[in-house]
């Protein structure tokens, strides 16, 4: 394995629920108790970084902690990282300052009452901090968090900022963004870092990009504990809509292979959690 760690980073939250944003024609509401699939999913993930002897960052979404705190447990006794993902897997831009505040404030509660004692990292739901909710990385400083893993640099309709730095950098003073990882292609940020581009990317275009990384740049990945079953994509609604229909049918689209991607990678590279890779930045 090469000396230099990357991140690997976990988006701990249930398919459906996480992704409400996305179901306009859903009557689920933000904030209700995942699904139970997230702890089984999640056992599955453990055992994996066991395996490849990786550790990790989860970013918690504040319902897990809620009604699963066993499972946090678990991570922390294996020597991972926990940091938040929010509450209530809300968009970032979609909330006021204060209703932001507090969804973190409440997910924090939580995961003290799993048993985090200290937690320094934040990601947005959908990497929701865009150039209209930029705000948020000054409640996140006034919180006293020290970094922020929700800046895409690239160019999408639900998220992303295409001019962003692509490397960690301090927007705000003592508050450090570590965005995912990304390759550059005809003057234009590609996306590689997880999710549904690395179920939907080549594996080998994948291991060349870290390769040909400097030596000195650390790259962040990301997956979801869901991405390990392919079964999980159930529909707990009528599709009323072409959107619907369409995100279900892209979230299928890879499953079947993802579990074995994502063993070769975590296999081929060293990975392991923001705390450890960027520790001189949180003195």
């Amino acid at each position: 394995m090469p000396e230099k760690s990357n991140v690997i980073s976990i988006d701990v939250e249930d398919w459906y629920n996480s992704s409400l944003d996305l179901f306009k024609d859903s009557d689920v509401k933000h904030g209700g108790r995942p699904d139970p699939s997230v702890v089984g999913n999640m056992v599955t993930t453990l055992e994996l970084l066991a395996q490849t002897e990786n550790k990790a960052t989860f970013f918690v979404l504040g319902t897990v902690a809620e009604h699963y705190p066993d499972i946090v447990k678990e991570m922390l006794n294996a020597g991972h990282e926990v940091a938040t993902h929010g509450y209530s897997h809300r968009l970032v831009y979609n909330m006021t300052p204060q209703e932001f505040e507090d969804d973190i404030k409440i997910s924090l509660e939580h995961l003290s009452n799993a048993g985090c004692t200290e937690v320094v990292g934040y990601r947005a739901p959908y990497w929701s901090i865009t150039k209209r909710s930029l705000w948020a990385l000054d409640v996140l400083k006034k919180l006293g968090f020290k970094y922020d893993s929700s800046i895409f640099p690239i160019r999408r309709g639900l998220y992303g900022i295409a001019d962003a730095p692509t490397g960690p950098h301090e927007p705000r003073q003592g508050l450090w963004e570590f965005p995912p990882a990304t390759i550059r292609f005809m003057g234009v940020n590609l996306p590689i870092a997880g999710g549904g581009y690395l179920r939907l990317m080549p594996y080998k275009i994948i291991s060349r990009a870290i390769r040909k990384a400097k030596s000195e740049k650390i790259q962040v990945f990301y997956f979801h504990p869901y991405e390990l079953d392919p079964l999980d994509t159930n529909l707990k609604h009528k599709a009323k809509s072409l959107r619907t229909v369409l995100y279900w049918l892209q979230q299928k689209t890879g499953r079947a292979g993802n579990p074995d991607k994502l063993r070769k990678l975590l296999s081929e590279f060293r990975f392991t959690s923001f705390r450890e890779s960027f520790s001189t930045h949180f003195k």
